[in-house]
């Protein structure tokens, strides 16, 4: 019996990063990168012919329309927020100052996962490579893909 506690607080105790972060320490995230973002795109079409004749269209449709952006991205314990990039807004959207909820959050040693929170019809799937660093945000307003650092903003040195 003690054998395995012994065995089980060892094991415990070399996953620092799991422990600290279920614990509740807060995780930040800054994001640099870039995207396509699906845009709305309107045309209207007229045609004439030989006898006078015309003829007329509105055509709707989306455009990919390529941005650069900075995502930033906190989480702690079982709760988290990140700031979308503005092209990849809808225009009817929730949130609070920018920042939008992380739904069904779930860390592990080589990602993190989730959804964000932007509106009922536009939950796009959030993803962070651990090991490098990559970040993936994925849905219907458009794609986003970048490399992230962890900062601390209580210690972060600013450029002016």
């Amino acid at each position: 019996m003690i054998r395995i506690l012994a065995f089980a607080l060892a094991l415990t105790a070399s996953m620092p990063s799991l422990a600290q972060e279920a614990s509740g320490n807060r995780l930040e995230l800054a994001c640099m990168g870039g995207g396509a973002a699906n845009k709305v795109d309107q045309a209207t079409v007229n045609a004439w012919d030989n006898h006078g004749n015309s003829a007329g269209a509105n055509v709707l449709g989306t455009r990919s329309v390529g941005f650069e952006d900075q995502v930033n991205l906190w989480i702690e314990g079982a709760e988290g927020r990140v700031r979308m990039p503005r092209s990849m807004l809808p225009p009817i959207r929730g949130g609070e100052n920018g920042w939008f909820k992380l739904k069904d959050i779930e860390i592990s040693d080589r990602e993190i996962t989730a959804s964000v929170a932007v509106n009922a019809l536009n939950n796009p799937k959030l993803r962070v490579d651990r090991c490098s660093g990559m970040i993936s945000i994925s849905g219907k307003a458009g794609d986003f893909t970048g490399r992230c650092q962890k900062y601390d903003p209580a210690t972060e040195r600013r450029a002016f």
